[in-house]
């Protein structure tokens, strides 16, 4: 009970402190850029649109990691209540069996987990399978899991070999699931450039002014130069948005 404590104390710490690395990344960007961009105090006041503007960035780039695992996560528990079915289970029994190897698999790091044992809670106080994996489905937020869910109250309704049609559903849909996840794998190396080419610009106006702060002192302490940095600033702020959006391959 006490390790459990401990482990439950140090991940509360963990995620407090990774929620706050976003806010320092925006605050010393906001720096960077008040010094690059205005070598003025009153350049910080920048961060009223730099900050909420990275932090909206780290938010999708989170989401998107979060439903990569998601989908990741329920390719493998699909497969889990195939083989359930396969094995002759019935679907209530192979939900079961599979938030069980789910546990094994994903251990404490599952994002799916909870939301699967309250499914099974709900079918072992008898409420309809079909209707315990719908809202499962809705919880979950994913096209794929809607999707099986529709198939799985189609063949409740209609009757028939319906453990062969949600077999059949839930291979499809793995294949779909390993389409994106392939596509993820293609891009990386893009999404790395990307990466490289939004910083280089900082880079580069960093270096002039250390290597010739003469060269675009002109641009600092007059309205025409801030005018233009502040346009600069603006451009390469779309432009990020531009490439996140290039990059970003829906299936």
């Amino acid at each position: 009970m006490g390790k459990s404590r401990q482990l439950s104390a140090y991940r509360k710490i963990s995620g407090t402190w990774q929620g706050m690395i976003p806010w320092l990344q925006g605050i010393g960007i906001t720096i960077a850029i008040a010094f690059l961009f205005y070598r003025s105090f009153f350049g910080i006041l920048s961060g009223v649109l730099i900050i909420p503007f990275w932090l909206k960035l780290k938010s999708e780039e989170k989401q998107t990691q979060l439903q990569a695992k998601m989908e990741t996560e329920f390719k493998e528990f699909m497969l889990l209540i195939v083989a359930g079915l396969q094995t002759g289970y019935s679907l209530e029994r192979a939900l079961l069996q599979a938030e069980e190897e789910l546990k094994k698999l994903y251990s404490q790091e599952s994002v799916l987990e909870n939301s699967v044992h309250i499914m099974n809670q709900k079918i072992a106080m008898n409420t309809q399978v079909e209707k315990a994996f719908a809202e499962f489905a809705k919880t979950a937020g994913l096209e794929e899991a809607e999707s099986l869910a529709e198939i799985i109250s189609f063949a409740k309704r209609c009757g028939g070999d319906y453990c062969r049609h949600i077999r059949e559903t839930a291979i499809k849909i793995e294949d779909s699931i390993a389409v994106k996840q392939e596509i993820q794998t293609i891009t990386t190396e893009k999404r790395l450039e990307l990466k490289v080419m939004c910083v280089m610009p900082i880079l580069i106006l960093g270096y002039i002014s250390l290597t010739s702060p003469g060269f675009i002192k002109p641009l600092y302490g007059n309205l025409v130069g801030i005018i233009l940095m502040s346009g600069c600033l603006v451009v390469y702020g779309c432009l990020i948005v531009l490439g996140r959006r290039i990059i970003d391959i829906k299936v």
